[in-house]
């Protein structure tokens, strides 16, 4: 549905899939997933940076706020999973859903905090209301996270905004009514429902056999591609009580225990994929975990949990690097695909990049301005100003 809007005005430019394959897909997947996944990055580190022990939140009121607040564990978080999760390898086909609901996730999360105009307001529960019906309407894997996240929105209580917030979402559900309509004759009646005969296997049903199975493939597969998730779980238990009681961290926790409980559950382990596709919704809240690093209670402490960040994200990055330049959907199924990919690059396989060289200046551009905006932070802090 969305590249369609893109290669609609492509078309419009002169290019198609016919002539122009390599460019025109390339450009589709580009201002679709690629810049939705950016801007989800972009919108967990304005959540980071209010969950740090050092930044200024709501979630505990009585924290004095401090100038120049360190953005490391931000941006280890957020690093984390912009680059060292399967997000990277799948920015480049079908990660959509998962950019729709870290940013649906954002807007609540900015409208628990005070300020901003009572446009700004309506503006984000519109906003959030709109993603999470956009997130139903690509996939009904995050259906149960959807739903927690409204469960969000209702725990802060700003019954004016909620008109706008449900009438928003069910505006971002109408293109799976319209689609489910004109296919199967029924708004209501989802494709897997309609071909249930060939999609059984994504119904969630109880197996012990089939839950032991999924757990040990799931983790042995968690460890392979994004060990920097492990590191991230484990980073949740230093939260402060105070935070665990709150609607953030019971929320971000909640919504990877709903999406692990659903794909435990089901026969499908995602066909031809590249590390643990459907759990790829739960890796923006995982890397929240990141943060939590920041409430160690000593400088040494915090250092060794840099370090160990540093680590699990590189081994993570390196491997999701090789993923998102060979591919992530990866056949045959059932082998690793990281070592098939690395024995394609070692015999000389190449693949064509028609967006490298001009997203080369943009790249070094935002290079340069990230570099120049840490240093200038690095020296505020330093001038006590």
């Amino acid at each position: 549905m969305a590249g369609a809007i893109v290669y609609f005005l492509l078309h419009k430019l002169g290019l198609n899939y016919v002539d122009h394959y390599l460019l025109t897909s390339a450009l589709v997947t580009f201002f679709t997933t690629s810049l939705v996944l950016a801007a989800s990055g972009v919108a967990l580190f304005g959540v980071a940076c209010e969950m740090t022990a050092d930044g200024r939140s709501l979630l505990l009121p009585t924290r004095a706020t401090r100038v120049g607040t360190p953005l490391f564990w931000p941006l280890a978080a957020t690093l984390s999973y912009a680059l060292a999760t399967t997000a990277f390898a799948y920015s480049g086909i079908d990660a959509l859903v998962t950019g729709y609901l870290v940013i649906a996730f954002y807007f609540i999360f900015q409208l628990s905090r005070a300020g901003g105009t009572i446009r700004t307001r309506y503006l984000k529960a519109a906003g959030a209301g709109l993603l999470l019906g956009l997130t139903i309407t690509t996939s009904m894997l995050p259906f149960f996270m959807v739903v927690l996240c409204v469960f969000y929105f209702l725990s802060l209580r700003h019954w004016k905004l909620l008109p706008v917030f449900l009438g928003a979402i069910i505006a971002g559900l109408l293109p799976l009514f319209v689609y489910d309509a004109v296919s199967f004759g029924n708004p209501f009646l989802l494709p897997n429902v309609a071909g249930a005969g060939m999609f059984a296997d994504t119904f969630f049903h109880f197996d012990p056999k089939n839950l032991g199975d999924k757990l040990v493939l799931y983790a042995s597969s968690l460890m392979t591609y994004v060990p920097i998730f492990a590191v991230g779980l484990f980073g949740l238990s230093y939260y402060p009580s105070q935070m665990k009681r709150g609607p953030v961290f019971l929320t971000l926790v909640a919504v990877m225990l709903v999406l692990a409980a659903f794909v435990l559950n089901i026969k499908s382990d995602g066909d031809c994929q590249f590390g643990p596709r459907y759990l790829l919704p739960a890796m923006p809240f995982a890397c929240l975990g990141i943060v939590g690093f920041s409430y160690l209670s000593t400088a040494l402490e915090r250092r060794i949990a840099g370090v160990a960040v540093g680590l699990a994200g590189t081994l993570s990055f390196v491997v999701n690097l090789v993923g998102a330049l060979r591919g992530a959907m990866s056949c045959p199924h059932g082998q690793n695909a990281f070592w098939n990919h690395i024995a394609a690059i070692l015999q000389g396989e190449g693949r064509s990049y028609p967006l490298a060289v001009w997203l080369l200046l943009p790249l070094l551009i935002c290079t340069t301005l990230f570099v120049l905006n840490i240093a200038d932070q690095r020296g505020t802090k330093g001038s006590g100003a």
